[in-house]
C-alpha cells in the first residue's frame, strides 16, 4: 500500500512537472517569436534609414544650392557630418574645393565668366538642419578690390577668408 501511495504521488508530480515544462516551452516559444519579430522590424527600419544616415555622415561636403550675382557665388553647403571639430580648417578645405571645382553635385561654369570673384557660403551639418534653418557658420572669401580683375583660383593671394565675419588665415 505504501508503494502504491508513493507511486501515485510520483505520478502526480510527473504530471505537474510535465505541465510546467510544456507551459515553459510554450512561453519560451512565444517569447522567441516576439523577439524574432522585433529583430525583423528593427532590420527593416534600419535598412530604410541607412542610406539617409550614410549620406548625412559621409564626411564629404556637398553644395545643395548655388546662386550667382555679378560672378559672386552664394552657396548653401551641407557638411555631411555630425559635427565640425575645426571650423577654420574646414573653411579652408571648402575654399580649396571651390578653387579645384571638385564638388560632386555642382561645377562652376568657368568657360564664359571664369572663376568666381567672391564666395559666400552658408554651412549646415546635414540636410535636416538645412531644412530647419540651423546654420553652423558662414564662410566668405573676398577681396577688397571691386574691379573684377581677381578670381578665387588664379589670384587667391589677393583674397581674405572670413569665418562668421572674422578674418582667419588662408593658406
Amino acid at each position: 500500500m505504501k508503494r502504491e501511495g508513493i507511486k501515485k504521488k510520483l505520478d502526480q508530480w510527473k504530471e505537474v512537472l510535465y505541465e510546467r515544462i510544456v507551459d515553459g516551452v510554450k512561453h519560451r516559444g512565444i517569447c522567441c517569436l516576439l523577439a524574432f519579430m522585433a529583430l525583423i522590424s528593427f532590420i527593416w527600419y534600419a535598412k530604410e534609414k541607412y542610406p539617409e544616415w550614410k549620406e548625412a555622415h559621409s564626411g564629404v561636403p556637398d553644395v545643395v544650392s548655388s546662386m550667382s550675382v555679378n560672378n559672386a557665388h552664394h552657396l548653401k553647403l551641407i557638411a555631411n557630418r555630425s559635427r565640425i571639430e575645426d571650423k577654420e580648417e574646414f573653411a579652408r578645405e571648402i575654399i580649396h574645393m571651390c578653387q579645384d571645382n571638385s564638388f560632386h553635385s555642382i561645377r562652376f561654369s568657368t568657360d564664359i565668366n571664369g572663376y568666381p570673384l567672391e564666395l559666400n557660403i552658408l554651412v549646415y551639418l546635414n540636410r535636416k538642419e538645412l531644412e530647419e534653418g540651423e546654420l553652423v557658420f558662414e564662410i566668405e572669401f573676398s577681396t577688397d578690390d571691386f574691379s573684377g580683375e581677381y578670381d578665387i583660383k588664379n589670384d587667391a593671394d589677393k583674397f581674405r577668408l572670413y569665418l562668421d565675419r572674422e578674418e582667419i588665415d588662408f593658406y
